[in-house]
């Protein structure tokens, strides 16, 4: 009896334990080239959050809507990745340097719904990118949006990795671009 009522308590629990409530963005950029940069350059890398709201994933037929933030701000996290990969290729960054690298998020989320016995995962990705050097000015919007269909409310890793893989996507094109790379290195 008590096996079976210890076994009863223990399926209760864990039929209460609450969802997530932090999500735990952490976009990867492979290894980069070195010496893309000739010594002495140097950007700053600047970005701003212009969302609506903090959330980056949003379960919307939960009664209330499960909503979840990021753990760090994702602008700080985009900053400091791309930072890193372009100090990999050899670029020094100094937030005095008179070369500025400006992005803005203006989405970055994936929206949960429920419906038909079907989940589905909406994940959208919109940054916008400004590159200054002694002014000139080039400018650049990335945009990705992928959808994933399943039969069983997904993952939190998988929901984070539909955004990591977008994030990464537009990172490593922001660092790969000739044309960036072209501005960044005039004089």
């Amino acid at each position: 009896m008590n096996r079976l009522l210890l076994i009863t308590c223990l399926f209760l629990l864990v039929g209460c334990a609450k969802q997530p409530v932090i999500a735990n963005l952490n976009p990867r950029l492979v290894d980069q080239p070195v010496g893309i940069y000739t010594s002495g350059l140097s950007a700053m890398i600047s970005g701003q959050d212009a969302r609506k709201s903090t959330e980056v994933i949003i379960f919307i037929n939960d009664v209330p809507a499960s909503r979840m933030a990021n753990v760090s701000a994702p602008v700080d996290l985009i900053s400091a990745r791309l930072a890193k990969g372009l100090r990999d290729q050899g670029l020094a960054i100094d937030p005095s340097s008179p070369v500025r690298l400006k992005f803005i998020i203006n989405e970055l989320l994936v929206r949960v719904t429920h419906q038909n016995l079907l989940y589905t995962a909406e994940a959208k990705t919109h940054i916008y990118l400004t590159v200054e050097n002694r002014g000139a000015v080039f400018t650049r919007v990335f945009k990705r949006e992928a959808n994933n269909d399943s039969a069983t409310r997904p993952d939190l890793p998988d929901l984070e990795g539909m955004l990591n893989t977008q994030l990464v996507d537009i990172m490593q094109q922001i660092i790969e671009d000739e044309e960036i790379r072209q501005l960044i290195s005039r004089k």
